[in-house]
């Protein structure tokens, strides 16, 4: 399993390992994974190479460990770092995605978007994304029905991206609020999730490439259930 003579390091040879045993199942979240001395023996490595990728793996939010106790395998979220819709997010990660359609109208504007869409008719879409048979995420859009050819519910059901592209759009950014919200009973039925529970809620603009703003969207997360990971860089020549 381990190449000592390769030019990867052991620790990621090994560090990697670990990682497709815990994607495999032969540890589950939330069960303990093998000590530190039975690791020595069975990869035939120093404790000190092994500490290491346990160490990153801690880092990353695949390990946790707990004093006297060993070292756990954490239960996974899903992470979004980059401009991908959350079906492409659940095909990379390999897990399985089922939408349902909650909602899907044709509605007036509300006054509280006007200033936003400036155009008589919106469709309301109202989604559950359900990762491996458990609702982690409802999704609410507003696109203004002028924007697109014929969508029926069952269109729906697959990438809202890959539809909205079907019509000639070049998804390219999005401008997005971050909060955290405890469930009401609203969202308790929505999610199916204990009441008070911890949801993160993402409110987003998506533009095209041409700076048009798309379609609005209202999302609802498990916050134990997905990550959203921002990357904040500085301009070259800016002053602080």
């Amino acid at each position: 399993m381990i190449d000592k003579n390769s030019p990867i390091p052991v620790y990621y040879q090994l560090k990697n390992d670990l990682t497709k045993k815990i994607a495999n199942g032969v540890w589950k979240a939330g069960e303990c994974i093998s000590s530190e001395r039975e690791l020595c023996e069975i990869y035939e490595v120093s404790r000190m190479t092994i500490r290491q990728a346990i160490g990153e793996l801690v880092q990353e939010g695949i390990l946790t460990r707990k004093k006297g106790r060993g070292t756990f395998v954490c239960e996974q979220k899903v992470k979004q770092k980059d401009m991908m819709s959350f079906t492409e997010i659940i095909k990379h990660i390999g897990k399985t995605l089922e939408t349902k359609v909650v909602k899907f109208e044709i509605i007036d504007t509300p006054d509280d978007l006007q200033d936003i869409f400036m155009l008589d008719k919106l469709y309301e879409i109202k989604r559950k994304r359900i990762v491996d048979n458990e609702c982690i995420a409802v999704e609410t859009v507003f696109i203004p029905v002028d924007y697109c050819g014929h969508i029926n519910e069952e269109m729906l059901t697959g990438s809202l991206y890959k539809i909205l592209e079907g019509f000639g759009y070049v998804i390219n950014n999005s401008n997005s609020a971050i909060n955290a919200v405890c469930a009401d009973d609203e969202i308790k039925e929505l999610l199916e999730c204990e009441a008070n529970s911890p949801v993160l809620k993402i409110t987003s603009k998506t533009f095209t490439n041409t700076d048009k703003l798309l379609f609005l969207e209202e999302a609802l997360y498990k916050s134990d259930k997905f990550s959203l990971i921002v990357n904040i860089s500085r301009k070259e020549g800016e002053i602080l």
